[in-house]
């Protein structure tokens, strides 16, 4: 589908931006590997706290406390929101730049506002997107954190306050994002257009992103059509 007129782009962040699911497979790996498990046990463990975590999708109070049931030594003291405060910090530590995103952002941001648009404390996602080097592309004013706002994705009032705050016109925004609810649904309902970052996975029915790409390097090619 044609999408004309765009002069506006807003990225969500985690495993849009940067890819969240490496970080957190480290910090997984790191966590493991000090419980005291090896070799292929190791490996075993962390594919299996991967698919437990769901893109991140699982709830995180959920994640930390499968997580020390499962894998936990007995010498560990810590709660479910310790480790999950723990991997919150490493996830941010972890996160690695990525060349070919600031390529993308460089030349996107000769063309069309960009907006940052992320759920998470305020503390970690600022982190991440300084570790990611990521501040640069965007103005201040122009980073939204769930953490320092009333609502968070999917709520339909986040995507909102961005409209508000920076006097979009919304049949000229488009929302791009890996999560069909948090990002492409809430986006819909504000009468946003949509771009869905599938990384090869399937769609959801019900749940229409305006277009679909695979990874985040594929925009380019799109935007010379947005204009």
């Amino acid at each position: 589908m044609l999408i004309e007129r765009i002069d506006t782009l807003i990225f969500d962040l985690d495993n849009t931006l940067i890819d969240r699911n490496a970080a957190m497979r480290k910090s997984v790996h790191e966590w493991l590997s000090a419980q005291g498990y090896k070799g292929t046990q190791l490996e075993t463990a962390v594919d299996d706290c991967m698919q437990y975590d769901n893109w991140g999708y699982t709830n995180r109070q959920e994640f930390a406390t499968w997580l020390l049931h499962e894998y936990s030594n007995k010498q560990n003291k810590v709660t479910p929101h310790e480790l999950q405060h723990l991997l919150h910090v490493n996830n941010s530590r972890n996160v690695e730049p990525d060349l070919a995103v600031q390529r993308v952002l460089q030349t996107l941001g000769t063309q069309y506002q960009l907006v940052l648009a992320t759920n998470g404390g305020s503390k970690t996602q600022r982190a991440k997107i300084q570790q990611a080097q990521l501040e640069n592309f965007f103005q201040p004013q122009a980073i939204f954190v769930s953490g320092e706002m009333e609502f968070e994705k999917p709520d339909p009032r986040y995507f909102k306050i961005i409209v508000e705050k920076l006097q979009l016109n919304t049949s000229k925004a488009l929302v791009i994002g890996d999560n069909l609810y948090n990002d492409i649904q809430a986006a819909n309902e504000c009468g946003l257009n949509t771009c869905w970052v599938s990384h090869g996975r399937e769609g959801k029915t019900g749940i229409q992103p305006t277009i679909t790409i695979k990874n985040i390097i594929e925009i380019t090619a799109w935007s010379k059509q947005l204009i």
